[in-house]
């Protein structure tokens, strides 16, 4: 049996032509020659694209990005878009077509995959749902298949990994597939797929409710959001929720209302059995959804989270660790976004 390829191998079946198909921070458009991507370094990953549209456009209000020619690939034609920031002059020279239009695209998809040294994984682009899916086979039979009868002869035409700066490590550190499982929505476990309009439980509750006293007012049955499809996230709202402990009074009550300490230590005790670094994986993972999908929900998740970290003045000193973690995540997640 030959030894499998190092690190990770991503195998795509049946790419439809111009899709526009991306991992971790990088765009491309795909061909139907394209067969997928190797030497994916262990970690936690994400695959994600959007159907292909009849003619991509690009304008001056697209995501600032650099582009990059990628190589060991046998077709010149496609360039790597790479997703960072940018001083004013590169963004003054930067080409048309190195500017992804968010607004201009299809709704965008995603999964996330961990990858370690000589693993396989196979993805196949189902039609009807637009979507790439694992094989329905046995995963580990499906990547066996493909490390003996077909990845000698793909795998000197696979795009290799491009590198970025920041690294997608660098924005990713805390999460993990455990995290990960907690985080997104149960139905992501079936195999469906998030997107850029999947919601957390605290909308899709918002949602529910707007949709039921709209059903009552017009005594009408309205569909109501499934739960299981929603992130789920820290559920917490700063301006609907006290702050303090029940029985707080006097100095303990105003004290708490502007020192958020004890509330983000109450919240994490609560939902996140004590791990700190869970808030922070859950916030590097609403930044990753926001850049990557523009997904509206995760960018609430991610104010509010950053809005409570910001507000527990003794957490500072009581949780040094949490905090020099925190500033290097924003450190490294204002790396990546336009000025």
């Amino acid at each position: 049996m030959p030894a499998p390829p190092p690190k990770t191998t991503l195998i795509l079946y049946n790419v439809p032509d111009k899709c526009l198909l991306g991992i971790d921070l990088h765009f491309f458009s795909a061909t139907v020659e394209f067969n997928g991507i190797k030497l994916i370094p262990d970690g936690i990953h994400v695959l994600h694209w959007s159907p292909p549209t009849p003619s991509p456009t690009f304008a001056d209000n697209a995501i600032s990005t650099s582009s990059l020619r990628r190589s060991n690939h046998d077709d010149d034609d496609i360039d790597i878009v790479a997703l960072r920031s940018q001083s004013n002059n590169e963004t003054q020279e930067a080409r048309e077509s190195d500017n992804i239009v968010m607004s201009n695209m299809n709704l965008r998809t995603a999964v996330f995959f961990e990858a370690s040294e000589g693993k396989t994984i196979s993805m196949t682009w189902n039609e009807e749902g637009e979507e790439f899916v694992l094989s329905q086979d046995d995963v580990d039979s499906a990547s066996m298949y493909d490390l003996i009868v077909r990845l000698p002869g793909l795998y000197p035409h696979l795009l290799a990994y491009p590198h970025s700066s920041p690294e997608f490590a660098d924005l990713t550190s805390l999460l993990t597939a455990d995290l990960l499982s907690t985080f997104l929505p149960a139905s992501y476990s079936n195999v469906v797929p998030i997107s850029s309009i999947t919601a957390s439980s605290t909308d899709s509750l918002l949602l529910n409710q707007a949709i039921s006293n709209a059903s009552s007012d017009r005594k009408s049955t309205s569909t109501l959001a499934d739960d299981a499809e929603s992130f789920r996230f820290l559920n917490f709202d700063l301006k609907k929720q006290r702050t303090w402990r029940e029985g707080a009074v006097g100095r303990e009550l105003t004290a708490a209302a502007l020192d958020r300490s004890w509330f983000l230590g109450n919240l994490v005790s609560r939902e996140r059995h004590g791990d700190y670094n869970a808030v922070l994986a859950e916030l590097q993972l609403c930044f990753v959804l926001v850049v990557l999908l523009a997904n509206y929900s995760s960018a609430e998740q991610w104010k509010r989270i950053v809005e409570l970290l910001c507000t527990c003045e003794s957490a500072v000193s009581s949780q040094p660790e949490l905090y020099r973690k925190f500033l290097d995540s924003l450190y490294y997640q204002f790396q990546c976004v336009p000025e």
